[in-house]
């Protein structure tokens, strides 16, 4: 079951109508317990369940654990000076890291075998029944829940949040149906305060949840799955194609991704709207991005949040990398020590997003390339600025503006090149094939609707393409579901409805279709 197929719909609305006869928020959170639940069975299997409530089961009783540790240095700090306090903290945190240590190598251990697993072209298989030494089990967004159980564990043990006592609100979150299979990768602590009062059934907000669920299938259904039937043919069979193809190849790539992955976070964040749930937002607008740096602040914010919070900073601010940065201020000079201190916690941060998304040496290469790039850019950001000066160049212009999107759109498509192909080789040969012969004949002899869309379809899809455009430019001006509800009812349905029926004509389905999982439900 995916959040785009009849059997969701059905699951999704029964949901609502048990949610909306709860009287109390227990009910309701019970309900929402039973709905994860059931989810996961449905869309996983019993045995990835248990696996997920075995790293549910860590992260419980060892947060508690912490608790309990520094609740005993409170009782005993009391009547203590600010620096026997600062020694006696010392030692209760060395006593939390020895519970800390094993809980968080029990649940990335899971994940790192996945990986591993699939590194050395392991069989994937659903139960303990199946399972032998060739073979992974792998839980429905296991990564999604390993970085937010980390995070949840890590803001523990540095005293950041509280450990919830309430087992039921924590396997909520960690369970949420909403988040469970791309993400957000939602913090518990925050996440954990909405469960604890959930509000009751609205209709007006209900509605308003739907109708960005409507779009999310919309980008999902009717756009991404008709973009990823034309780049697959061509990435397929790279050698029959050439120049304006693999552009255009390239460029379906980029908006299949982004029209998926946005998708699916426009459902979940529609269906989280629907009993009042607040969760997190993952992109805005990434393509109206200017630079590298605010490309990522754009594109999948959950997960650049969690790698800066527990990744870059601790590196960052370690009193090891500190004494280094240091000595390299006093040999180097200070220009010196501010790239370094800067540049090697972005390059680990780089390197370890790209074994996040995936264990090829495409995805390896991929990090390397996004970390030099954003190094780069602020190592040479003076010099920029100076030749934007010296040719008086208005960096404020539309134009100037334009250029600068058009390049973080060209370099995220020269990123892609090396994970859609899945090797380094493989994004050669496409650039090989590009610079080889251009045949922009094929513009105008109908050739682009012989690549596995014909002409309806390959027109539906670059619609496609300036809809979200148009969208995206509304939605940073305003908010375009409260301008739709401030419409006569009679506009307001028509629009609802002319939704419902492009997804119902114009969705992808067919003999060959499974409700395609979304893309990033297999990171």
């Amino acid at each position: 079951m995916t959040y785009n197929s009849i059997y969701f719909v059905f699951f999704f609305g029964v949901f609502l109508a048990a949610y909306s006869l709860m009287p109390t928020v227990k009910a309701r959170q019970i309900i929402l317990l039973a709905a994860n639940v059931i989810f996961y069975l449905l869309a996983g299997s019993l045995s990835c369940l248990l696996i997920l409530m075995a790293s549910f089961a860590v992260t419980y009783f060892s947060s508690l654990r912490m608790a309990g540790i520094y609740g005993a240095y409170e009782e005993q700090r009391v009547d203590l000076t600010a620096k026997e306090a600062a020694l006696l903290l010392r030692a209760y945190k060395k006593q939390a890291f020895r519970v800390l240590l094993p809980s968080l190598i029990f649940i990335f251990g899971i994940l790192v075998f996945i990986k591993t697993g699939r590194i050395l072209h392991f069989e994937e298989v659903r139960s303990f029944a199946d399972f032998r030494f060739s073979a992974i089990l792998v839980p429905l967004g296991v990564s999604y829940y390993t970085f937010s159980a980390a995070g949840y564990l890590l803001d523990t043990f540095w005293r950041k949040t509280k450990a919830e006592r309430n087992g039921l609100l924590l396997a909520i979150s960690m369970t949420n149906f909403m988040t469970i299979v791309q993400g957000p990768i939602m913090k518990y602590d925050g996440l954990m305060k909405q469960l604890s009062a959930l509000p009751e059934f609205r209709y007006t907000r209900m509605t308003d949840g739907l109708a960005l669920m409507l779009w999310g299938l919309i980008k999902k259904m009717v756009i991404a799955d008709r973009l990823a039937i034309y780049y697959t043919t061509v990435f397929g069979r790279l050698h029959r194609y050439a120049g304006i193809e693999v552009i255009f190849a390239v460029i379906a790539n980029v908006m299949c991704i982004y029209a998926d992955f946005s998708g699916c976070m426009d459902i979940v964040r529609g269906a989280g709207e629907c009993i009042g749930l607040s969760l997190d937002e993952n992109f805005r607008q990434p393509f109206f991005s200017r630079s590298a740096a605010e490309f990522w602040r754009r594109w999948h914010i959950t997960l650049g949040k969690w790698f800066r919070d527990y990744v870059y900073m601790p590196i960052a601010m370690s009193p090891g990398f500190m004494k280094m940065n240091f000595s390299v201020r006093k040999k180097y000079g200070p220009k010196t020590a501010q790239i370094t201190s800067t540049a090697l916690p972005l390059l680990v941060v780089w390197i370890l997003t790209g074994l996040w998304h995936g264990t090829g040496w495409g995805y390896f290469f991929w990090g390397l390339y996004w970390g030099f790039l954003i190094i780069l850019s602020e190592i040479l950001k003076p010099q920029f600025e100076k030749i934007c000066e010296f040719l008086h160049l208005n960096r404020d212009s539309s134009w100037f503006q334009i250029f600068q999107m058009a390049r973080t759109f060209c370099l995220f498509a020269g990123g892609r090149m090396l994970t859609a192909l899945n090797t380094p080789k493989g994004a050669y040969w496409a650039l090989l094939h590009l610079l080889e012969e251009s045949r922009i004949w094929r513009l105008f002899d109908g050739g682009l609707y012989n690549i596995g869309l014909d002409q309806k379809n390959f027109r539906i899809a670059v619609t496609g393409i300036f809809l979200i455009w148009i969208v995206d430019i509304l939605q940073s001006r305003m908010r375009i579901r409260d301008f739709i509800g401030r419409q006569p009812l009679v506009i307001r349905w028509f629009i609802f409805y002319l939704g419902i029926g492009a997804v119902v004509v114009f969705g992808i389905y067919g003999s060959s279709y499974d409700a395609s999982s979304f893309i990033y439900g297999a990171f």
